[in-house]
């Protein structure tokens, strides 16, 4: 007797069930693997913040400890030589750079702070700034300026404007911060700080120590400062200057990390 054997396939329903259920599990295991990426971003992200927050709070505690005398302005416009002589070189990081022929004309800020002729002066104690300068004496000599070491973020602010530090978005208030070492050729170390403080901007050689920074030290702002909000440096009392601000690690892809560093620093004088 013979017997007929019978191959029999799969049924469209069947096909189509299966199809759905692989596709189920790949669906379930892309989103396992999506999480896993997300994880790992957000950790390797939180590493980083916390890696660049220590050196610069190690760098920042250094620079301020054996500082002489310290200034806070409210921006880098306010220290504007563009009607002003170099004394060698413009470049502040040259060894030839020795200032200006002229001091800056001293004016107080004004608040808000004006685009035609903004203030000269270093804030009041009370008042926050976006740019820092340490002042380092020769062997304690107070008539003689050997460096200068600038924390600035170049991020300005129109008066009375909703710009710049004013902003409601944080992308749009968020700079980079930098920091800057101005030796002073013996020469020019008896000019004084106004000759000597050097022009600050986007064309300056500063070191980048955050890529994305949101001042966080002028939470509680004077009446009538409209522009001294989401500043970097805050003058307590021209004796300590506090340093409070969020900085975020990946801003312009998923902004997956953000910390907010807050700590004070009194120099020696």
């Amino acid at each position: 007797m013979r017997t007929t054997a019978k191959n029999k396939g799969m049924t469209l329903v069947e096909i189509m069930v299966a199809m759905g259920i692989g596709l189920m599990v790949l669906l379930v295991a892309l989103r396992f693997v999506i999480q896993n990426m997300k994880t790992y971003q957000y950790e390797t992200g939180k590493l980083l913040v916390n890696r660049d927050v220590r050196k610069f709070t190690t760098q920042m505690v250094d620079d301020g400890t054996y500082a002489n005398k310290f200034y806070i302005y409210d921006q880098c416009t306010n220290l504007s030589r563009a009607t002003y002589t170099a004394v060698g070189s413009s470049d502040p990081t040259s060894t030839n750079y020795k200032g200006y022929t002229a001091d800056l004309v001293t004016t107080n800020p004004d608040d808000p702070v004006t685009t035609t002729g903004p203030g000269t002066a270093a804030v009041d104690s009370g008042l926050p700034g976006d740019v820092l300068v340490w002042v380092y004496y020769v062997d304690g000599d107070n008539t003689k300026i050997r460096q200068l070491i600038i924390y600035y973020r170049l991020i300005d602010t129109t008066a009375g404007g909703t710009n710049g530090t004013n902003s409601a978005t944080v992308a749009d208030r968020t700079a980079p911060l930098k920091r800057l070492v101005v030796n002073i050729a013996s020469s020019a170390q008896s000019a004084g700080i106004l000759k000597l403080l050097p022009e600050v901007t986007s064309s300056t050689p500063g070191t980048t120590i955050f890529p994305y920074v949101d001042g966080q030290a002028s939470d509680v702002v004077p009446t009538g400062s409209t522009n001294r909000t989401n500043k970097m440096f805050y003058n307590s009392n021209n004796n300590s200057v506090l340093v409070r601000g969020r900085i975020y690690e990946n801003y312009t892809a998923q902004r997956l990390v953000k910390s907010t560093y807050n700590f004070t620093i009194t120099p020696r004088g």
